[in-house]
Parts: C-alpha cells; structure tokens; sequence
C-alpha cells in the first residue's frame, strides 16, 4: 500500500496563494531526508519549505490528483507519522 502526504509552499516561499496549492507526495524512504520532495505532478519543494498538511488546504493540485496512486488502500499520513512521533 502506498503512503502519501499532503503538502504546499509555506508562505514566506510562495510568491502569493497561487502557488501554494496543496500538492500530494510520495512519503520518502525511512530513514532518508531527500534534498527536494517530488510531488506527483513533478512539482519540488524542499522539505524546509514545505508545509504538511493534515486535509486538503487551498486549491488542489488537479495533476496530482489524477496522477496520484488510484488505489482504494492508498493510506494517506501526516507529519507526525512522518517525523515518527506518537
């Protein structure tokens, strides 16, 4: 089952809401920070700059909802799943 996460521009790096839609990501290997996060529509933020998000915020990104795993069992996760806290 795959697992993504939610994610857009913090607003100090967005020039405007236009470009803090809410982009959906792969979750990266454990144990692994990658330079740049890769959404599912090709877009990159880097991982400083990148806000999780619990639910959906802002626009969508309609590329990578299309793009994203189809799969009725894909698990969605949050940033405490990803920082590994209880």
């Amino acid at each position: 089952m795959p697992e993504i996460f939610m994610a857009r521009l913090r607003p100090e790096f967005a020039r405007g809401e236009r470009e803090r839609c809410c982009h959906l990501f792969p979750v990266p290997l454990a144990g692994s920070m990658p330079k740049m996060l890769h959404a599912y529509c090709g877009q990159t933020i880097a991982p400083g700059q990148a806000e999780l998000l619990d639910k959906p915020r802002g626009m969508p990104c309609v590329t990578c909802i299309l793009l994203s795993p189809a799969d009725s069992h894909a698990q969605p996760v949050t940033g405490v799943d990803l920082l590994g806290i209880a």
